[in-house]
């Protein structure tokens, strides 16, 4: 009777609450990772060192975790190794968007390749099937579903080599109707050139949060409305300058949240005009991925200053939230 107790009381709590979640089977980070009801989902990811790309360390594999009974990963059928993807659900079919794949082995000179490709991934059926390729390869970027209507926005173009001096940064986002089985990809302009973002769909409108441009990280919050084809902006990205590059977004109760490198859990006011503190994980990374889940934000992996996790970590927002201390100006010869 005291087990069957505390299972039904395991049930009803919060991730936070429970024992740890199982660690991802590989450390990664720069991957994708989307939720489909309780389950979560993680696709390919850098498994190197930083600046070091090779077809060892870029990730094909493919793994889910039910969240509602976070016990262990399940492997699935993976495919295309690649990292600096975007994974989104729409219904009951997960599209994994474009990337970047490395064709080099350790030892050989860097050879590195933005993908077009996107393929479908019917949870019910566990089957992968190609979708409408982007019409430009693209890696680094974002992407959410509003609706029914897939965008994709951000990132930059390599075709081979390294990433010194090769890259083509991208000037315009994508959409494509998935409501449509024969659509094609409609060009969306955009109001700026970054990659290292992150994405969220808040009240039907899309957030592009933080990045990395040309020559420094921007901390930029632009929010796209489809019904009319506005761009705004909101509060930028909280914190210092390095919390705008790849942070981790994800929507709790219609709100929008972040985790940034600094390890706080921020929260979107109800005014959608500031930033609040809601929290704070034991681990701070970036280049990582966030999912809401019940009334829990759970990270996922990503990277410290340490290298590479595979490490999850559940945080229950607070109901109240605190304005962000002020970043310190940073001291002379810094």
């Amino acid at each position: 009777m005291t087990r069957l107790l505390t299972l039904g009381l395991l049930a009803v709590l919060p991730l936070a609450a429970r024992a740890e979640l199982p660690d991802l089977p590989r450390a990664v980070s720069s991957f994708g990772a989307v939720t489909v009801g309780d389950h979560l989902y993680v696709y390919g990811g850098h498994a190197g060192k930083a600046h070091s790309y090779s077809a060892d360390t870029t990730s094909g594999d493919f793994h889910r975790l039910n969240l509602a009974k976070p016990d262990k990963w399940e492997p699935l059928a993976g495919g295309l190794s690649v990292q600096g993807t975007a994974l989104v659900a729409h219904k009951d079919t997960i599209y994994r968007v474009g990337g970047l794949h490395a064709t080099n082995k350790k030892e050989e000179k860097t050879d590195i390749r933005s993908q077009a490709s996107v393929a479908a991934f019917d949870t019910k059926a566990g089957t992968w099937a190609d979708a409408e390729p982007l019409p430009e390869a693209r890696s680094s970027h974002d992407a959410v579903v509003v609706g029914d209507t897939l965008f994709v926005f951000g990132g930059w173009q390599l075709n081979g080599g390294s990433t010194n001096g090769r890259a083509k940064w991208l000037d315009h986002g994508l959409a494509l109707d998935l409501a449509k089985p024969k659509a094609k990809w409609q060009v969306v302009k955009q109001p700026f050139q970054r990659r290292a973002l992150t994405m969220a769909a808040v009240d039907n409108t899309v957030y592009v949060v933080g990045g990395l441009g040309e020559k420094a990280t921007d901390a930029t919050v632009n929010i796209y409305d489809p019904k009319t084809g506005a761009w705004t902006t909101g509060p930028a990205n909280p914190g210092d300058k390095m919390n705008a590059f790849s942070p981790a977004a994800a929507v709790l109760d219609g709100r929008l949240h972040l985790a940034p490198k600094d390890g706080k859990a921020y929260r979107l006011t109800e005014k959608k005009d500031a930033w609040e503190v809601v929290g704070e994980f034991k681990t701070p990374r970036f280049v990582a991925r966030m999912v809401g889940h019940g009334k829990t934000l759970v990270v996922v992996a990503g990277a410290t200053e340490k290298g590479m996790q595979a490490s999850l970590e559940a945080v229950v927002p607070a109901a109240v939230g605190k304005a962000p201390e002020p970043v310190k100006a940073a001291a002379a010869g810094e």
